[in-house]
């Protein structure tokens, strides 16, 4: 039975339509941006990836795999309706420790980057890989302790995983020394080293891991690519590069997923189209790796 506290999607994810009950996937959306210091907006991106995932073909050309092979259900979004972000982020979490209980893998479309805290509490990976421009290890942001640029570091605090962050090139000097202090639990590697050395370290630090999970934050890729999300910065990845990162990521070690960060508003629909077909891709890509595990 589908776990309670979903408002259900207008429209779901394009194939995303078997029963709970039957599904390995489950997509939730979480739909919050209170600490948005830039754009905000996210709040529509789950609905706002949805409607353009319709425009997509379910086929996924790096796996050879037709998304309506893979057993996948939208839920819809967590019912956020509680005026305290703590609360949202507790709401969040039980959905997702559900899922998780329920034995299926939770792809979650945000919504601002402070939800992952709330899966990480949820499922408790040992390794964190997040792809995305910045490095979230503040200690506050404009006054918040607990928001989309500090979240990382409160999790660091609170939980016990080790953090690999990909692509990040708008890094503050507080957080740079904040990473070198805990080097033994975090590394990054700067958009510019390239996929080479991202690939190396990356498989580095999934060895002997056996639960992962894997945040994106859109604004990894170049603003030319993903014009559309909370904080853009200047030279980021390729869809391509990030897509063969995933490929080398995505195993049956990983106990979730989430894509977040998109700020519908500020284009046409090409980022939420792109957040749409990473989701679709990554979804394909879970499953290969799965089916021959």
């Amino acid at each position: 039975m589908k776990p309670p506290g979903f408002r259900p999607p207008i429209q779901p994810f394009i194939e995303a339509e078997t029963p709970y009950e039957a599904a390995d996937y489950i997509i939730l959306g979480a739909p919050i941006d209170e600490t948005a210091s830039y754009r905000r907006g996210a709040r529509f991106a789950p609905q706002a990836i949805r409607r353009e995932s319709i425009n997509l073909e379910t086929y996924s050309p790096r796996t050879g795999l037709f998304l309506e092979d893979l057993k996948v259900a939208d839920v819809g979004d967590v019912e956020v309706e509680a005026q305290s972000l703590v609360e949202n982020l507790s709401l969040i979490e039980e959905a997702i420790k559900r899922i998780e209980e329920d034995g299926k893998t939770p792809i979650m479309l945000g919504g601002e980057h402070t939800v992952t805290l709330a899966a990480l509490r949820a499922l408790k990976p040992q390794l964190v890989v997040s792809l995305d421009a910045h490095l979230d290890l503040r200690d506050s942001l404009l006054g918040l302790k607990l928001s989309h640029g500090t979240f990382m570091r409160r999790a660091l605090e609170e939980l016990e995983h080790r953090l690999l962050v990909l692509g990040c090139r708008a890094i503050s000097r507080e957080e740079l020394q904040y990473a070198e202090e805990h080097s033994e639990r975090i590394r990054w590697i700067e958009a510019s080293k390239g996929l080479e050395e991202a690939l190396r370290t990356l498989r580095e630090w999934m060895e002997e891991t056996s639960r992962i999970y894997v945040t994106i934050d859109m604004d990894v890729l170049d603003p030319s690519e993903a014009p559309a999300v909370g904080n853009p910065a200047p030279e980021g990845w390729s869809t391509s590069t990030l897509l063969d990162l995933l490929a080398e990521i995505l195993d049956h070690r990983v106990v979730g997923v989430d894509v977040v960060e998109v700020a519908p508003h500020y284009d046409s629909g090409g980022t939420s189209l792109l957040a749409a077909y990473i989701i679709l891709e990554l979804l394909c890509l879970l499953e290969r790796r799965r089916q021959a595990y």
